[in-house]
């Protein structure tokens, strides 16, 4: 019995001095973390490969940024009363965790026993130029489409509308700057082409053969903030046609649909599509029609209204 409890109290002390050596063994980097510096932003991670170690501080890295830039939002949120500004620092703020950074080296790497340790840095200036360039060709972008006189009301507005959500990734990109240099970098892309898309908003007006159809078109257009009817010459002409056949199949009337669509504006047809939709019913050709027009109905709220007029967005 003494023996037994001889050999568990061995166990035990080695076990502790196992422990206590791992400890030992922890590098003085990973236990006192550098500061970062005007220069380079530091990171520590672990992980079972080198690979996660190192996204591991790269997610330290973006933890730290979150933190300045989050506090910048704060700033502009407190010193602006324009509304717009509000939804841009609320949109950014939930975006901020999905920074990729770049830019890194790896400066010491630590191999435990089921671990890889690992301490990151990332060039501040290098870093912010990256960024800086994509903000710059966002810019350009956005004053491009802001001077085009070229265009159709119509299209312009269309452009813009695809503009939005880069106008967004330019405000965004103004605010990591912002948080990474600790200079303001002021940016209102996403407000300037609002105000623009809300000055000429184009007119559009529905030519078409069958009501249940020119209701959704009517309210995907509203949707979007299109102005409809009331024009003597609208900016935008929404025309179709509709053209109804049918078979008696087993006994069940197959009514097919023909669907016909242009859309056009001041520089003449600019897209056009074609498509058809059938249905059966037992009741006769006029059940048969409803059921078309309600299957045309879903199309063009499930597909988009531009996509089922021929134009590649919805």
């Amino acid at each position: 019995m003494k023996s037994v409890l001889v050999f568990f109290l061995s166990l035990t002390l080695i076990a502790c001095k196992t422990l206590t050596g791992s400890d030992d063994r922890l590098p003085e980097w990973w236990t006192s973390p550098i500061e970062d510096s005007s220069e380079w932003l530091y990171g520590l991670g672990e992980g079972k490969t080198l690979n996660t170690a190192n996204q591991q501080a790269l997610v330290n890295v973006a933890g730290k940024l979150q933190t300045k830039i989050s506090g910048s939002l704060s700033r502009r949120t407190q010193e602006t009363t324009v509304s717009a500004d509000d939804y841009i620092d609320r949109k950014m703020s939930s975006e901020i965790e999905r920074v990729s950074l770049s830019h890194f080296e790896t400066l010491k790497i630590e191999t435990l026993s089921h671990r890889v340790l690992t301490l990151v840095r990332v060039d501040r200036q290098a870093l912010a130029d990256d960024w800086l360039r994509q903000y710059q060709s966002i810019e350009a972008d956005i004053q491009a489409l802001l001077s085009d006189k070229k265009k159709s009301r119509f299209q312009w507005w269309m452009t813009a509308r695809h503009l939005k959500p880069t106008a967004l990734e330019g405000d965004r990109l103004a605010a990591l700057i912002s948080g990474l240099t600790s200079t303001e970098k002021v940016s209102s892309f996403t407000h300037r082409l609002e105000q623009a898309m809300n000055e000429n908003k184009p007119t559009v007006t529905i030519k078409g053969d069958q009501s249940n159809l020119n209701q959704v078109i009517m309210s995907e257009l509203l949707a979007q903030g299109l102005r409809v009817g009331g024009c003597r010459r609208c900016d935008l002409i929404i025309q179709y046609n509709t053209n109804f056949s049918s078979n008696v199949l087993f006994g069940e009337s197959v009514v097919k649909m023909d669907f016909s669509g242009t859309l056009t504006d001041g520089s003449g047809d600019f897209s056009s599509n074609h498509w058809s939709t059938s249905a059966s019913s037992v009741s006769g050709l006029g059940v048969g029609k409803k059921a078309t027009l309600s299957i045309a109905v879903q199309k063009i709220k499930g597909e988009g209204l531009w996509k089922v007029f021929g134009m590649e967005t919805k």
